[in-house]
């Protein structure tokens, strides 16, 4: 297998889950992180946007990266739009850390361990970076 093959694989696995998750997000007690990401946001926003508002602008974001990764176009934008997401899901950790640790900084809940697989997301997300900065020099 190439490296091409490789990266687009990767953006395949990656547009999926993002258009499917942030599919969940528009219809209210769909996703199993609704209730985290909403939190999350209100905390970072002051409260300044009204949750549901928050949450289905979470819903685009998250779909027109899963739709970015698919159509494989811009790939470099949609790599931006995708890291920048992904730093703000780690915000529960410091936020909410009785909600994602027994113990923390070890002990995680099934929340944290939710939150901490992101590493692996976020990897693929670079190496899809590189191998397209690559391609176009």
């Amino acid at each position: 297998m190439n490296s091409t093959t490789a990266s687009r694989m990767m953006q395949l696995g990656l547009g999926i889950c993002f258009l499917w998750f942030g599919m969940l997000k528009f219809f209210s007690g769909l996703s199993p992180a609704e209730t985290l990401a909403v939190m999350t946001i209100d905390r970072l926003t002051f409260s300044i946007i009204p949750s549901e508002i928050a949450i289905k602008l979470l819903a685009v974001w998250e779909v027109a990266v899963g739709i970015g990764f698919l159509f494989g176009k811009k790939l470099r934008w949609i790599v931006a739009l995708f890291l920048v997401h992904m730093t703000f899901t780690f915000a529960p950790l410091i936020l909410f850390p009785e909600i994602c640790f027994t113990q923390a900084p070890f002990a995680l809940t099934l929340v944290g361990q939710y939150i901490v697989k992101n590493i692996v997301l976020i990897m693929g997300g670079i190496i899809i970076y590189i191998l397209e900065t690559e391609k176009q020099q």
